[in-house]
């Protein structure tokens, strides 16, 4: 049931009680801190000139403590009567309201119930083979039957109106609460420019999450270079906001450490034992956004899936090809490069890469490839199966079961 002006017929919500002990508890709170910020402020007053650490620490803490409490306080003490006096508003309004309510029922349901037509359709009318007598009769009964239906109406849409009316009513009081709130507010609480930001950096943040999310889901399964680039920039993205908030102490160092888990290549630890050759390779593994192969390589599968797509014809077609060209080039092995990359975080490929590099023989212990492959293998062998049970455990619901989560320090080194 709708009114006039198109709102639901139904009672005024609202716990006057909980809103009047809210608003006098907002008052009391706003008296006491009043009065704790008089009393520091004198306490500050009669500290001054005294010597020593103890009395300067006292002073500084003070300080700003009386000013922060002399703020809320002149919140707090205009804010707590509105909200008493639209309670009392609300008391008076929700019977009005629930009366008008009932009102609308009824006139509903008696002009439902009624008999006739406000315009009587044709099958209505008498039919044609009563007599003249007959269709007079009916005709005189029909026309009363239509004017009581159409006065029950008016009477159904003057309740409708009156409901309008009244929460007209209500809403001019809710209104002009708000803008009393609004005003007692007003130049009192400023966002900063760095405020702003950081509300920004937590947005980007929250989306750089999920996105991160997706990219190592799709890693696992379809993996590949052009997901590797991306996943690359939004790991090194999220790294730096987080840095920021972190610095800003809206983030916890587990935060920070979760971040740069993200980004450094712990399994490609063992090229730190090839000398300075070693070194820079890490910092590419550590930092693939920015290393020009990455890009090569994503930017020639690019071409190659998008050729596929035209040789196929295009549209859906295309759009179908170009995407089990994505998956052959990227999983050559099949389902086995998916269950590599789940249980090892290594496709086929790059394990046989491993294991072949581990036995091929050394040039002496400074230079040789094996121990840095031993490293990563081991790495790999360890971290490999708390990995795939973390995200077992992340993606069945249960994160915070997860070994990462329960033993955070072995999370962070892996």
């Amino acid at each position: 049931m709708l009114s006039p002006k198109g709102r639901q017929v139904v009672a005024l919500e609202g716990e006057s009680g909980a809103i009047r002990a809210r608003g006098t508890e907002i008052t009391t709170l706003g008296e006491q801190m009043h009065t704790s910020a008089a009393f520091l402020r004198r306490l500050a007053d009669q500290a001054s000139g005294m010597k020593g650490e103890a009395v300067e620490k006292l002073q500084e803490i003070v300080g700003e403590t009386h000013i922060e409490l002399g703020r809320a306080a002149a919140l707090y003490q205009p804010t707590g009567p509105i909200l008493v006096g639209y309670a009392d508003a609300l008391d008076e309004h929700q019977p009005r309201v629930r009366l008008r309510v009932s009102s609308c029922e009824q006139a509903k349901a008696a002009y439902d119930a009624a008999p006739g037509y406000l315009d009587r359709p044709f099958w209505a009318e008498p039919a044609p083979w009563r007599s003249d007598d007959e269709k007079q009769s009916m005709g005189e009964e029909n026309a009363q039957d239509d004017r009581e239906k159409q006065r029950l109406h008016e009477e159904y849409l003057d309740a409708l109106r009156d409901f309008d009316t009244e929460v007209d009513s209500w809403e001019e009081v809710f209104d002009s609460t708000a803008d009393a709130i609004e005003d007692a507010f007003d130049g009192k609480i400023e966002d900063s420019f760095w405020d702003d930001v950081d509300g920004g950096v937590a947005v980007v943040v929250k989306v750089l999450q999920v996105a991160g999310t997706i990219l190592a889901v799709a890693a696992i399964v379809i993996g590949g270079p052009i997901i590797a680039a991306l996943g690359a920039v939004v790991a090194v993205a999220t790294l730096v906001l987080v840095a920021y908030q972190f610095f800003r102490d809206d983030a916890s160092g587990m935060d920070l450490a979760l971040a740069i888990v993200g980004v450094i290549p712990f399994g490609s630890a063992g090229k730190l034992f090839q000398g300075k050759s070693g070194l820079l390779n890490f910092a590419g593994d550590a930092f693939p956004a920015f290393k020009p192969s990455t890009w090569s390589a994503a930017a020639s599968q690019l071409d190659d899936i998008a050729m596929a797509g035209r040789f196929a014809g295009g549209g859906m077609k295309g759009l179908a090809q170009s995407g089990r060209t994505l998956w052959q080039l990227n999983n050559p092995a099949g389902v086995g490069d998916v269950l590599s990359r789940l249980m090892l975080g290594k496709d086929t490929t790059k394990l046989t890469g491993v294991i072949d590099t581990m036995t091929a023989g050394s040039r002496g212990w400074a230079h040789s490839t094996t121990l840095p492959a031993a490293w990563e293998f081991t790495h790999m062998m360890i971290s490999g199966p708390i990995k795939m049970t973390d995200k077992i455990a992340n993606w069945t619901g249960h994160g915070d079961q997860s070994i990462s989560k329960r033993v955070p320090w072995l999370g962070v080194l892996l």
